[in-house]
């Protein structure tokens, strides 16, 4: 039965139920003499119902072929898009299309009429050879076509761009689409989606990012500046130590979040300085034991001004250990290795560089030769040998100088 089609099922039926109303009626004529009489009307009656429920049978079978159809076309991706995807997508407000791609070229087959709610263009324009590379923004047409080949080579994906709207301003786009599988030609379903408005407030979040950072950076430079009233001469020290970490850190390929806070650390590792008197800071002759000793607390003091900010770095930690050495021999909590930060690793390295490459009120400049050779000769035992090889490569490799004091 299951290779007979609709129709010949139906003949079938309608042919085994009329010879069996025929016969059993003769039957039933034969056994009863007088049934003669009504034999043509009981056969009449017969056939006739049967022609009537033969005919209801094929309407029936014609239904039940329909709705095995519409599930086979439920189960083809192709079918999907062409019967449930328009439905599926026309109160939202984003866009399906469908391209198809061959060596030559990619042609949009179908664009859902959401194109006019989001876009404002008619679904026959927007699927116009080349609409979509003349709406592109200027600035984002080469990338957004350059990932748009990457995409459909890999398969699927997704990418970011801006479009020209039919009146004229542009949107933000977020575009993705993936291989029909099994599709000859081969077929891309894709969505866009206009993400202006989270654009748009991710754009107000970067502002407000900025301006606090900016007054964050701002509010250190003044403390920093502090320091700088109770020493000058050694002004502008602090901002050289953070800008020289900072590249320092970009040689070792530090990620740029370490590199900031760097920046941030180096402005204020010496704000313990500011409990310390004037006169020692000043003095043009060398420091007597205990006058060091004194000088030698501003480490700590920097670390208790500070570790009540809720910094996202360790700046009080750094401010408390960049005069730590790798061989314990450092202040003021004997630290060993890797039990030192590693930005404060980074900022003692680059405090004594600044240190004895500019000048100090008990002596001349020592000279960039010589701090360079310092960090070489003591790398590993005092200082930290990566950081002391990127220090190294920055200076001889790069090129890199220091910015002159300001007097």
């Amino acid at each position: 039965m299951r290779g007979l089609s609709r129709n010949q099922i139906v003949g079938l039926y309608a042919v085994i139920s009329t010879l069996w109303i025929v016969s059993s009626d003769w039957l039933l004529a034969l056994v009863w003499g007088d049934f003669e009489d009504s034999l043509a009307l009981s056969i009449g009656k017969g056939v006739s119902f049967v022609l009537l429920m033969s005919i209801a049978l094929h309407f029936l079978l014609k239904k039940l072929n329909n709705a095995q159809t519409l599930v086979s076309a439920a189960k083809s991706d192709e079918q999907l898009l062409l019967y449930k995807l328009p439905n599926y997508f026309k109160h939202m407000p984003i866009v399906t299309y469908a391209i198809e791609v061959t060596a030559q070229r990619s042609q949009t087959v179908w664009v859902s009429d959401n194109v006019t709610k989001v876009l404002g263009y008619q679904a026959e324009q927007a699927m116009a050879m080349g609409w979509w590379s003349k709406s592109l923004h200027p600035d984002d047409k080469l990338r957004a076509q350059e990932e748009s080949h990457r995409i459909i080579g890999a398969g699927g994906g997704h990418h970011y761009y801006r479009i020209k709207h039919k009146d004229g301003h542009y949107i933000h786009i977020h575009d993705e689409m993936h291989l029909v599988s099994g599709s000859h030609p081969q077929r891309y379903i894709g969505i866009l989606c206009d993400i202006s408005a989270e654009e748009g407030a991710l754009n107000q979040v970067r502002h407000y990012s900025s301006r606090l950072e900016n007054t964050v950076l701002g509010t250190v430079e003044a403390i920093s500046s502090m320091v700088e009233l109770r020493d000058p001469y050694t002004a502008g020290h602090e901002s050289r130590v953070g800008d020289l970490a900072v590249q320092i850190a970009k040689q070792m390929q530090l990620n740029a979040d370490t590199q900031y806070g760097l920046r941030i650390a180096g402005l204020v590792h010496d704000i313990g300085k500011i409990s310390i008197p004037s006169e020692y800071l000043t003095k043009p002759t060398r420091l007597s034991h205990s006058e060091f000793a004194i000088i030698k607390t501003h480490a700590e003091h920097g670390y208790q001004i500070l570790k009540s900010i809720p910094f996202p770095w360790p700046i009080a930690q750094v401010a408390y250990q960049h005069h730590e050495r790798m061989d314990g021999s450092g202040y003021p909590q004997g630290l060993k290795g890797e039990d030192i930060l590693l930005e404060a690793r980074i900022i003692a390295v680059a405090d004594v560089i600044e240190s004895m490459a500019t000048s100090r009120p008990y002596r001349h400049a020592l000279g960039l030769d010589a701090a360079l050779a310092e960090i070489e000769t003591n790398a590993g035992k005092l200082y930290d040998l990566q950081v002391v090889k990127a220090a190294l490569s920055l200076f001889r490799e790069r090129g890199y100088q220091l910015s002159q004091p300001t007097n």
